[in-house]
Protein backbone atom coordinates (compact mmCIF):
# COMPACT_ATOMS: atom_id res chain seq x y z
CA UNK A 1 0.00 0.00 0.00
CA UNK A 2 3.05 2.79 0.63
CA UNK A 3 4.24 1.80 -2.08
CA UNK A 4 0.96 2.25 -3.91
CA UNK A 5 0.68 5.40 -2.28
CA UNK A 6 4.16 6.58 -3.42
CA UNK A 7 3.59 5.74 -7.24
CA UNK A 8 0.29 7.77 -7.17
CA UNK A 9 2.57 11.11 -5.66
CA UNK A 10 5.22 10.84 -8.71
CA UNK A 11 2.76 10.10 -11.26
CA UNK A 12 0.81 12.99 -10.06
CA UNK A 13 4.56 15.54 -10.07
CA UNK A 14 4.77 13.87 -13.34
CA UNK A 15 1.62 15.47 -14.90
CA UNK A 16 1.75 18.59 -12.99
CA UNK A 17 5.42 18.98 -14.36
CA UNK A 18 4.37 18.05 -18.19
CA UNK A 19 1.34 20.73 -17.90
CA UNK A 20 4.03 23.90 -16.68
CA UNK A 21 6.76 22.58 -19.14
CA UNK A 22 7.31 21.92 -22.71
CA UNK A 23 10.83 21.66 -24.54
CA UNK A 24 12.53 22.85 -21.02
CA UNK A 25 10.47 26.05 -21.14
CA UNK A 26 8.12 27.37 -18.73
CA UNK A 27 4.61 27.68 -20.36
CA UNK A 28 3.17 29.04 -17.43
CA UNK A 29 2.79 31.89 -15.01
CA UNK A 30 3.22 31.24 -11.07
CA UNK A 31 0.66 33.29 -9.38
CA UNK A 32 0.74 33.94 -5.52
CA UNK A 33 -2.40 33.31 -4.04
CA UNK A 34 -2.83 35.18 -0.77
CA UNK A 35 -3.74 33.64 2.73
CA UNK A 36 -5.88 36.60 3.28
CA UNK A 37 -7.41 38.94 0.54
CA UNK A 38 -7.06 42.93 0.13
CA UNK A 39 -10.38 43.24 1.90
CA UNK A 40 -8.71 42.24 5.40
CA UNK A 41 -5.34 43.91 5.05
CA UNK A 42 -4.77 46.39 7.66
CA UNK A 43 -4.75 46.92 11.63
CA UNK A 44 -7.13 45.53 13.47
CA UNK A 45 -8.05 45.91 16.88
CA UNK A 46 -9.08 42.01 19.02
CA UNK A 47 -11.82 43.66 21.42
CA UNK A 48 -11.38 40.71 24.25
CA UNK A 49 -7.95 41.44 24.58
CA UNK A 50 -7.20 44.72 23.17
CA UNK A 51 -4.86 42.26 20.81
CA UNK A 52 -3.02 44.50 17.75
CA UNK A 53 -4.10 42.10 14.92
CA UNK A 54 -2.03 43.38 10.84
CA UNK A 55 -3.35 40.96 7.76
CA UNK A 56 -0.58 41.25 5.02
CA UNK A 57 -1.67 39.11 1.95
CA UNK A 58 0.74 35.71 3.74
CA UNK A 59 0.88 36.66 7.23
CA UNK A 60 -0.79 37.98 9.94
CA UNK A 61 1.11 39.85 13.10
CA UNK A 62 -0.84 39.52 16.47
CA UNK A 63 1.15 41.82 18.94
CA UNK A 64 4.89 41.26 17.68
CA UNK A 65 4.41 38.05 16.66
CA UNK A 66 4.10 36.68 13.00
CA UNK A 67 1.74 33.68 11.31
CA UNK A 68 1.03 32.12 8.14
CA UNK A 69 -1.69 29.85 9.25
CA UNK A 70 -5.20 30.60 7.91
CA UNK A 71 -8.13 31.90 10.50
CA UNK A 72 -11.80 31.45 9.97
CA UNK A 73 -13.49 34.60 9.93
CA UNK A 74 -15.68 36.71 8.39
CA UNK A 75 -15.72 40.53 7.03
CA UNK A 76 -19.23 41.58 8.62
CA UNK A 77 -18.58 45.23 7.85
CA UNK A 78 -16.45 47.48 6.29
CA UNK A 79 -15.43 48.26 10.14
CA UNK A 80 -15.96 44.51 11.93
CA UNK A 81 -14.33 40.84 10.99
CA UNK A 82 -15.90 37.76 13.50
CA UNK A 83 -13.45 35.63 14.36
CA UNK A 84 -14.28 31.62 14.88
CA UNK A 85 -12.08 29.40 17.06
CA UNK A 86 -13.12 25.80 17.37
CA UNK A 87 -16.23 23.71 16.50
CA UNK A 88 -19.74 22.94 18.38
CA UNK A 89 -20.05 23.70 21.75
CA UNK A 90 -16.30 24.84 22.79
CA UNK A 91 -16.08 27.10 19.35
CA UNK A 92 -15.13 30.59 21.13
CA UNK A 93 -16.21 33.87 18.66
CA UNK A 94 -14.83 37.33 19.07
CA UNK A 95 -14.73 39.86 17.01
CA UNK A 96 -12.08 42.14 15.39
CA UNK A 97 -12.69 46.36 15.00
CA UNK A 98 -11.11 48.20 12.00
CA UNK A 99 -8.37 50.46 13.44
CA UNK A 100 -5.84 51.11 10.08
CA UNK A 101 -7.05 49.84 6.84
CA UNK A 102 -7.64 50.30 3.31
CA UNK A 103 -9.31 53.85 3.05
CA UNK A 104 -6.88 56.14 3.03
CA UNK A 105 -5.36 58.21 0.34
CA UNK A 106 -1.64 60.64 -0.02
CA UNK A 107 -0.52 63.25 -2.33
CA UNK A 108 2.62 64.27 -3.22
CA UNK A 109 4.49 66.21 -6.21
CA UNK A 110 7.35 64.60 -8.31
CA UNK A 111 10.24 66.86 -10.12
CA UNK A 112 13.66 66.01 -11.83
CA UNK A 113 16.74 67.91 -13.00
CA UNK A 114 15.50 69.59 -16.72
CA UNK A 115 18.96 68.83 -18.38
CA UNK A 116 22.90 67.83 -17.09
CA UNK A 117 24.27 70.05 -13.61
CA UNK A 118 25.36 73.17 -14.07
CA UNK A 119 25.45 76.26 -12.00
CA UNK A 120 21.94 77.31 -13.74
CA UNK A 121 20.73 74.20 -13.64
CA UNK A 122 16.78 73.60 -12.19
CA UNK A 123 14.19 71.21 -11.38
CA UNK A 124 10.71 71.19 -13.45
CA UNK A 125 7.73 68.98 -12.83
CA UNK A 126 7.73 65.59 -14.02
CA UNK A 127 5.93 65.12 -17.58
CA UNK A 128 2.07 64.54 -17.33
CA UNK A 129 1.28 60.96 -17.60
CA UNK A 130 4.51 59.58 -16.28
CA UNK A 131 4.04 56.11 -14.19
CA UNK A 132 4.79 55.86 -10.54
CA UNK A 133 4.62 52.20 -9.34
CA UNK A 134 2.62 53.02 -5.06
CA UNK A 135 3.91 49.63 -3.09
CA UNK A 136 3.22 48.74 0.29
CA UNK A 137 6.13 47.67 2.55
CA UNK A 138 4.60 45.42 4.79
CA UNK A 139 2.75 43.71 1.74
CA UNK A 140 4.28 43.13 -1.91
CA UNK A 141 0.60 42.50 -3.01
CA UNK A 142 -0.35 45.27 -2.19
CA UNK A 143 1.02 47.93 -5.31
CA UNK A 144 -0.87 50.31 -7.48
CA UNK A 145 0.18 52.11 -10.43
CA UNK A 146 -0.92 55.93 -10.58
CA UNK A 147 0.30 58.65 -13.76
CA UNK A 148 1.56 61.99 -12.88
CA UNK A 149 -0.63 64.66 -13.37
CA UNK A 150 0.03 68.27 -15.25
CA UNK A 151 1.33 70.13 -12.04
CA UNK A 152 3.62 67.13 -11.14
CA UNK A 153 0.77 65.62 -8.60
CA UNK A 154 0.12 62.37 -8.34
CA UNK A 155 -2.05 60.48 -5.70
CA UNK A 156 -2.57 56.98 -4.43
CA UNK A 157 -5.55 55.21 -2.88
CA UNK A 158 -6.86 52.57 -0.82
CA UNK A 159 -3.45 52.93 1.43
CA UNK A 160 -3.09 52.56 5.02
CA UNK A 161 -2.05 55.54 6.69
CA UNK A 162 0.40 55.23 9.23
CA UNK A 163 2.33 52.75 7.15
CA UNK A 164 5.12 52.79 5.18
CA UNK A 165 5.76 53.36 1.45
CA UNK A 166 7.73 52.93 -1.61
CA UNK A 167 6.99 55.33 -4.75
CA UNK A 168 9.31 54.78 -7.71
CA UNK A 169 9.59 56.60 -10.34
CA UNK A 170 11.60 55.97 -13.07
CA UNK A 171 14.13 53.35 -11.55
CA UNK A 172 14.05 56.11 -8.75
CA UNK A 173 12.59 55.10 -5.42
CA UNK A 174 11.37 56.80 -2.00
CA UNK A 175 10.14 55.57 0.93
CA UNK A 176 7.20 57.71 2.45
CA UNK A 177 4.95 57.15 5.51
CA UNK A 178 1.21 59.07 5.03
CA UNK A 179 0.59 60.11 8.66
CA UNK A 180 -3.21 60.75 8.18
CA UNK A 181 -6.18 60.70 5.28
CA UNK A 182 -5.46 63.14 2.47
CA UNK A 183 -1.44 63.49 3.97
CA UNK A 184 0.72 65.16 1.63
CA UNK A 185 3.89 63.72 1.55
CA UNK A 186 5.96 66.36 0.19
CA UNK A 187 8.51 66.37 -3.52
CA UNK A 188 9.86 63.61 -4.61
CA UNK A 189 13.11 64.65 -6.79
CA UNK A 190 14.29 62.70 -9.62
CA UNK A 191 18.36 63.43 -9.66
CA UNK A 192 21.06 61.04 -9.87
CA UNK A 193 23.60 61.81 -7.25
CA UNK A 194 23.09 62.97 -3.90
CA UNK A 195 19.45 63.02 -2.93
CA UNK A 196 17.33 64.16 0.17
CA UNK A 197 13.90 63.28 1.21
CA UNK A 198 12.28 64.40 4.43
CA UNK A 199 9.80 62.78 6.48
CA UNK A 200 7.94 63.90 10.02
CA UNK A 201 7.09 61.66 13.03
CA UNK A 202 6.74 61.67 17.09
CA UNK A 203 9.64 61.98 18.81
CA UNK A 204 7.53 59.50 21.23
CA UNK A 205 5.10 57.92 19.42
CA UNK A 206 3.34 56.23 22.77
CA UNK A 207 2.67 59.89 23.43
CA UNK A 208 1.90 61.81 20.38
CA UNK A 209 -0.75 60.45 17.81
CA UNK A 210 0.01 61.96 14.20
CA UNK A 211 -3.75 61.43 13.93
CA UNK A 212 -5.10 63.41 17.27
CA UNK A 213 -2.87 66.58 16.82
CA UNK A 214 -4.96 69.65 17.87
CA UNK A 215 -4.62 73.72 18.05
CA UNK A 216 -3.29 74.98 21.72
CA UNK A 217 -1.31 71.95 22.17
CA UNK A 218 2.71 71.99 21.92
CA UNK A 219 3.72 68.88 20.31
CA UNK A 220 7.63 67.18 20.44
CA UNK A 221 7.94 66.08 16.79
CA UNK A 222 11.47 64.77 14.75
CA UNK A 223 11.97 65.99 10.95
CA UNK A 224 14.23 63.30 9.35
CA UNK A 225 16.31 64.08 6.68
CA UNK A 226 17.67 61.04 4.73
CA UNK A 227 19.71 60.92 1.56
CA UNK A 228 17.53 58.56 -0.30
CA UNK A 229 20.93 59.32 -3.25
CA UNK A 230 24.05 56.80 -3.91
CA UNK A 231 26.97 59.35 -3.51
CA UNK A 232 27.62 61.42 -0.13
CA UNK A 233 26.65 64.41 0.46
CA UNK A 234 28.49 67.03 2.03
CA UNK A 235 27.53 69.49 5.26
CA UNK A 236 24.39 71.45 4.31
CA UNK A 237 21.80 73.61 5.90
CA UNK A 238 18.45 73.54 5.90
CA UNK A 239 15.16 76.38 6.21
CA UNK A 240 11.84 75.57 7.36
CA UNK A 241 8.82 78.18 6.24
CA UNK A 242 5.74 78.00 8.36
CA UNK A 243 2.22 78.21 7.45
CA UNK A 244 -0.22 80.96 8.92
CA UNK A 245 -0.62 80.04 12.61
CA UNK A 246 2.06 77.47 12.83
CA UNK A 247 5.10 78.18 15.12
CA UNK A 248 8.06 76.51 16.08
CA UNK A 249 8.35 76.64 20.06
CA UNK A 250 11.45 75.13 20.32
CA UNK A 251 14.62 73.52 18.08
CA UNK A 252 17.29 71.40 19.46
CA UNK A 253 19.47 71.53 16.36
CA UNK A 254 19.29 75.24 16.24
CA UNK A 255 18.40 76.65 19.59
CA UNK A 256 18.76 80.24 18.65
CA UNK A 257 17.48 79.72 14.32
CA UNK A 258 14.31 77.63 15.11
CA UNK A 259 13.40 77.51 11.77
CA UNK A 260 17.05 77.44 9.96
CA UNK A 261 20.35 75.23 11.02
CA UNK A 262 23.09 73.11 9.85
CA UNK A 263 23.61 69.44 9.47
CA UNK A 264 27.12 67.20 8.91
CA UNK A 265 27.66 65.59 6.01
CA UNK A 266 25.48 62.48 5.05
CA UNK A 267 26.68 58.84 3.70
CA UNK A 268 24.33 57.69 1.23
CA UNK A 269 21.33 56.02 3.12
CA UNK A 270 21.72 58.07 6.16
CA UNK A 271 19.19 59.96 8.01
CA UNK A 272 20.04 63.04 10.67
CA UNK A 273 16.53 63.87 12.86
CA UNK A 274 15.49 67.77 14.16
CA UNK A 275 13.74 67.39 16.87
CA UNK A 276 11.23 70.57 16.98
CA UNK A 277 8.50 71.04 19.59
CA UNK A 278 5.67 72.67 17.04
CA UNK A 279 2.31 74.47 18.13
CA UNK A 280 -1.11 75.49 16.14
CA UNK A 281 -2.86 78.42 16.67
CA UNK A 282 -6.80 79.29 16.20
CA UNK A 283 -8.18 77.40 12.87
CA UNK A 284 -10.78 75.58 11.15
CA UNK A 285 -12.25 72.69 11.70
CA UNK A 286 -9.69 70.96 10.67
CA UNK A 287 -6.32 72.34 8.65
CA UNK A 288 -3.66 70.84 7.01
CA UNK A 289 -0.55 72.44 7.91
CA UNK A 290 2.78 72.26 5.02
CA UNK A 291 6.10 72.84 6.33
CA UNK A 292 7.85 74.23 3.26
CA UNK A 293 11.20 72.46 3.69
CA UNK A 294 14.64 74.13 1.63
CA UNK A 295 18.37 72.28 1.53
CA UNK A 296 21.25 73.49 0.48
CA UNK A 297 24.64 70.91 0.53
CA UNK A 298 27.69 72.68 0.57
CA UNK A 299 28.96 70.16 -2.27
CA UNK A 300 30.85 70.94 -5.83
CA UNK A 301 27.76 71.39 -7.69
CA UNK A 302 25.53 73.32 -4.51
CA UNK A 303 22.19 71.14 -5.26
CA UNK A 304 19.24 72.25 -3.79
CA UNK A 305 16.21 70.66 -2.81
CA UNK A 306 12.75 72.23 -1.96
CA UNK A 307 10.66 69.62 0.12
CA UNK A 308 7.72 69.23 2.43
CA UNK A 309 6.18 67.78 5.33
CA UNK A 310 2.38 67.88 6.42
CA UNK A 311 0.44 68.23 9.65
CA UNK A 312 -3.44 67.69 9.90
CA UNK A 313 -4.27 69.86 12.77
CA UNK A 314 -8.07 69.43 14.69
CA UNK A 315 -9.43 72.32 16.40
CA UNK A 316 -11.32 70.63 18.73
CA UNK A 317 -11.74 66.93 20.52
CA UNK A 318 -14.53 64.96 22.36
CA UNK A 319 -14.15 62.64 25.11
CA UNK A 320 -16.15 59.36 25.22
CA UNK A 321 -16.43 58.60 29.04
CA UNK A 322 -17.67 54.93 29.81
CA UNK A 323 -18.57 53.47 33.09
CA UNK A 324 -19.46 49.95 33.68
CA UNK A 325 -20.16 47.64 37.19
CA UNK A 326 -17.82 44.98 35.41
CA UNK A 327 -14.53 45.50 33.12
CA UNK A 328 -16.34 46.10 29.67
CA UNK A 329 -14.11 46.11 26.68
CA UNK A 330 -15.15 49.36 24.63
CA UNK A 331 -13.90 50.94 21.01
CA UNK A 332 -14.23 53.75 19.27
CA UNK A 333 -13.77 54.54 15.56
CA UNK A 334 -13.04 57.94 14.00
CA UNK A 335 -14.73 58.54 10.77
CA UNK A 336 -11.89 57.89 8.37
CA UNK A 337 -9.40 58.08 11.25
CA UNK A 338 -8.96 54.84 13.06
CA UNK A 339 -9.80 53.02 16.05
CA UNK A 340 -9.41 53.50 19.63
CA UNK A 341 -9.47 50.80 22.50
CA UNK A 342 -10.20 50.72 26.05
CA UNK A 343 -11.10 48.43 29.09
CA UNK A 344 -12.71 50.32 32.33
CA UNK A 345 -11.06 49.70 35.12
CA UNK A 346 -10.47 51.24 38.60
CA UNK A 347 -7.79 51.47 40.75
CA UNK A 348 -6.44 49.21 42.93
CA UNK A 349 -7.79 49.78 46.64
CA UNK A 350 -10.35 51.76 45.70
CA UNK A 351 -14.09 51.30 45.97
CA UNK A 352 -14.65 53.20 42.73
CA UNK A 353 -16.34 51.64 39.57
CA UNK A 354 -14.63 50.54 36.83
CA UNK A 355 -14.10 53.52 34.33
CA UNK A 356 -12.02 54.76 31.21
CA UNK A 357 -12.12 57.79 28.86
CA UNK A 358 -11.18 58.09 24.97
CA UNK A 359 -10.30 61.34 23.10
CA UNK A 360 -10.72 61.55 19.65
CA UNK A 361 -10.70 64.55 16.82
CA UNK A 362 -13.96 65.99 16.86
CA UNK A 363 -15.80 65.41 13.17
CA UNK A 364 -19.31 67.06 12.26
CA UNK A 365 -21.59 65.38 10.19
CA UNK A 366 -20.03 61.94 10.45
CA UNK A 367 -20.51 58.76 12.35
CA UNK A 368 -18.58 57.34 15.19
CA UNK A 369 -19.10 53.86 15.89
CA UNK A 370 -18.58 52.85 19.38
CA UNK A 371 -18.90 48.91 20.61
CA UNK A 372 -19.09 47.63 23.41
CA UNK A 373 -18.10 43.56 23.49
CA UNK A 374 -16.24 40.58 24.74
CA UNK A 375 -18.08 39.44 27.61
CA UNK A 376 -18.09 35.98 28.92
CA UNK A 377 -20.97 34.27 31.28
CA UNK A 378 -18.59 35.18 34.07
CA UNK A 379 -18.20 39.12 32.97
CA UNK A 380 -21.97 39.97 31.88
CA UNK A 381 -21.67 43.45 33.13
CA UNK A 382 -24.14 47.04 32.83
CA UNK A 383 -22.34 50.02 31.39
CA UNK A 384 -22.77 53.44 30.97
CA UNK A 385 -21.66 55.80 28.40
CA UNK A 386 -21.58 59.71 27.65
CA UNK A 387 -20.08 62.71 25.73
CA UNK A 388 -17.73 65.18 27.13
CA UNK A 389 -19.66 64.40 30.26
CA UNK A 390 -19.71 61.45 33.09
CA UNK A 391 -22.15 59.25 32.81
CA UNK A 392 -24.91 57.37 35.51
CA UNK A 393 -23.23 54.30 36.96
CA UNK A 394 -26.24 53.77 39.27
CA UNK A 395 -26.14 50.26 38.03
CA UNK A 396 -27.84 48.73 41.03
CA UNK A 397 -30.99 50.80 40.99
CA UNK A 398 -31.56 48.13 37.69
CA UNK A 399 -32.86 44.94 36.95
CA UNK A 400 -31.51 43.38 33.94
CA UNK A 401 -35.36 42.86 32.05
CA UNK A 402 -35.38 47.43 32.55
CA UNK A 403 -36.86 48.62 29.56
CA UNK A 404 -33.33 51.40 30.67
CA UNK A 405 -31.34 48.41 29.64
CA UNK A 406 -32.96 46.97 26.84
CA UNK A 407 -33.55 50.02 24.79
CA UNK A 408 -31.24 48.99 22.08
CA UNK A 409 -31.46 45.21 22.24
CA UNK A 410 -31.04 45.11 18.69
CA UNK A 411 -27.96 46.97 18.50
CA UNK A 412 -26.26 43.09 17.81
CA UNK A 413 -24.25 44.48 14.36
CA UNK A 414 -22.62 47.82 13.00
CA UNK A 415 -25.57 47.88 10.19
CA UNK A 416 -28.30 48.04 13.15
CA UNK A 417 -26.26 50.26 15.36
CA UNK A 418 -28.22 52.79 17.22
CA UNK A 419 -28.06 56.00 16.44
CA UNK A 420 -27.64 58.51 19.29
CA UNK A 421 -27.28 61.91 19.68
CA UNK A 422 -24.03 63.38 20.93
CA UNK A 423 -26.14 64.72 23.80
CA UNK A 424 -27.08 61.67 24.87
CA UNK A 425 -26.73 59.21 27.75
CA UNK A 426 -26.28 55.46 27.36
CA UNK A 427 -27.18 52.42 29.80
CA UNK A 428 -27.78 49.15 28.89
CA UNK A 429 -26.22 45.23 29.48
CA UNK A 430 -23.99 43.36 27.64
CA UNK A 431 -24.45 39.60 27.21
CA UNK A 432 -21.70 37.22 26.75
CA UNK A 433 -20.75 36.87 22.81
CA UNK A 434 -22.65 39.44 21.93
CA UNK A 435 -21.68 43.43 20.54
CA UNK A 436 -23.58 46.41 20.90
CA UNK A 437 -23.07 49.19 18.35
CA UNK A 438 -23.93 52.89 18.45
CA UNK A 439 -23.67 55.23 15.85
CA UNK A 440 -22.62 58.86 17.45
CA UNK A 441 -22.77 62.20 15.17
CA UNK A 442 -21.95 65.92 16.08
CA UNK A 443 -23.52 68.15 13.88
CA UNK A 444 -22.97 72.03 13.81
Amino acid sequence: MENQALMVKILLLVVFASALFTCNHFEGELIEIPLFTEEFWGEWIRMDTGETWYFANNYRMVGNYYYSSPVNMERQSDNVIKITEGTGASAKQYFLYASRIRNSTFGASAVEDDGPRSLFARVVNVPKGTTAVVEAVKNGMDKQTVHVGDEGELEADNIIAGDDYIVTINDYEFTVTPNTDGDNVGTLTLTPGVNMKTSIVPQLSLVTDMMRLYSGKNYGLTIKFTNVGDTISTAMSYRLTLPPELNITSNANSPSRLTSGNLQTFMPGDTQNVNVNIECGSIGEFEFKDVIIEIETKDVNGKEWADSVSLRINREWVTFKMRSNLAVNCVVIVPNGKAYYRQTSALPGSNDLPSTEIVVPKKHEKDYLIVFSGASAATETMYSFAVDRIPADNFNDYLITDQELNHYRSNKTENEAAAINYDQEVMAYLLMNEANYYKVRFTN
